[in-house]
């Protein structure tokens, strides 16, 4: 870690600490009263619940139920309590200042960080988790194993099997959460880091390299597959062409489904990254100024490569228009989708995700889904993340309207609880402002 970093850090940290959200060592009582809980498991309603919170606990959710004296109410009445969101694929290095707060003011209270530098990703892991840094939960998988290009970023370069093995080994050391792969993987060093990551008991996400099969990438054990494979590479593996074929994948899908192997379809980076900042894009200017310089700079290439290439555009526009479906289908034939953005801005973006999901065909409960519980599933961490319930962590987002009904009121936020801690609108509103300030910085 640089010099820059930790100075990055430490202003964070002193800006969070005067806008008066900074940690404090007393257990807090919180009690959330007559509000609807949203059960994301069944879809469920519970009306009139009180929800307690003791530290980072959720104590006990129960029908018009009385707080113990001494604790702090909050008034939920014709309000909304859903568990906090996922972006199960992020990247967050170079714009971490602005994006980790971004995130909780979105209701965002964990991130999967699918590559990053891997003393960066660590350290910001860690000082996230004991609250020296203010941001979400973060679960790292370190640097991409791959023998991409020298000059492309998040990567720790394997060129057989030998060093990818020995690349395993070593982020097993470190204590990364998960092992990414990439289009250039090289094919004996994929085969290999899987096996060595399934002895290490570490999963394995990311791509599927190219010179590896969608089926043989599932056989050799991914967990999750991103992007729908790229160029959209699952479908068209069972589709036989470049024509999406429902009928023909929906066997493929439910192989997919009994395998428990995840997609991350991350259907906003397929719609925005050819798009993004000009006039056909739907982000709009109040998210794109929680950008930085870097992130602008970078689209700014993009459009630059695209503008005269319409007929990529074109393939692009109708692939991002595809991919709504087939996530519907694999939804609908049980495979395990995930709610994540890529490269877009945080936060934001988890909304924008899941309007689109719904906009494909899948429910608002099966978007919501994808973001809560399907996440702590994903994780294994279904006792204490993903649902509001007695015992389940306290990262919680409290809505002035019904998501299930409209899935666009995730982004109604009135109060969001991360590790327990309680932001109320004004909370949020300085931590936007704060985010804005560190984008332009």
């Amino acid at each position: 870690m640089d010099h820059r970093s930790v100075f990055r850090w430490l202003s964070l940290f002193v800006v969070v600490s005067s806008l008066g959200l900074g940690l404090s060592a007393q257990v807090q009582t919180i009690a959330v009263t007559g509000v609807n809980v949203v059960d994301v498991v069944d879809g469920r309603i519970i009306p009139d619940s009180t929800v307690l919170v003791v530290g980072e606990t959720i104590r006990s959710v129960t029908r018009n139920g009385n707080p113990p004296s001494g604790a702090q109410r909050i008034d939920g009445r014709g309000k909304f309590l859903i568990p906090g969101l996922w972006d199960m694929h992020t990247h967050i290095e170079g714009n971490e200042n602005a994006w980790l707060p971004l995130c909780i003011a979105n209701g965002v209270t964990g991130i999967r960080d699918m590559g990053a530098d891997l003393d960066f990703i660590l350290n910001i892991r860690e000082a996230t988790r004991s609250g020296r840094v203010f941001g979400p939960r973060i679960i790292a998988a370190g640097p991409i194993l791959d023998d991409a290009p020298g000059d492309w970023p998040f990567r720790m370069r394997v060129r057989n099997a030998d060093e990818g093995q020995a690349a395993v080994r070593l982020l097993k050391r470190r204590g990364v959460d998960l092992i990414k792969v990439h289009n250039n993987t090289p094919r004996d060093a994929f085969f290999a880091i899987a096996e060595e990551a399934h002895q290490q008991q570490l999963p394995v996400a990311g791509h599927v390299p190219l010179k590896v099969t969608i089926q043989k990438g599932i056989d050799a054990g991914m967990l999750s597959i991103e992007h729908l494979g790229e160029d959209g590479r699952v479908w068209k593996a069972c589709s036989g062409g470049r024509q999406y074929d429902a009928k023909a994948c929906r066997p493929f899908f439910e192989m997919m489904a009994k395998r428990a192997v995840w997609q991350t379809p991350t259907l906003i980076a397929l719609a925005e990254m050819p798009v993004i900042g000009t006039p056909a894009s739907k982000i709009s200017r109040d998210q794109l100024a929680f950008a930085n310089k870097r992130f602008l700079d970078m689209q700014a290439a993009n459009q630059a490569f695209f503008i005269n290439k319409p007929e990529i555009l074109a393939v692009l526009k109708s692939q991002a228009e595809v991919a709504k479906t087939v996530t519907r289908d694999m939804a609908a034939a049980g495979v395990g989708i995930l709610a994540g953005c890529d490269a877009m801005i945080a936060g934001f973006c988890v909304h924008n995700e899941l309007a689109l999901m719904v906009a494909g065909g899948m429910t608002p409960l099966s978007a919501l889904q994808t973001a809560t519980i399907n996440p702590a599933r994903y994780l294994s961490r279904e006792t204490t993340l993903g649902t509001v319930a007695p015992g389940r962590t306290a990262d919680l987002v409290l809505l002035d309207a019904n998501p299930l009904e409209d899935i666009t009121n995730v982004r109604q936020i009135r109060g969001v609880f991360s590790a327990g801690r309680f932001f109320d609108r004004d909370a949020l509103d300085r931590l936007l402002m704060q985010a804005r300030r560190a984008a332009r910085e």
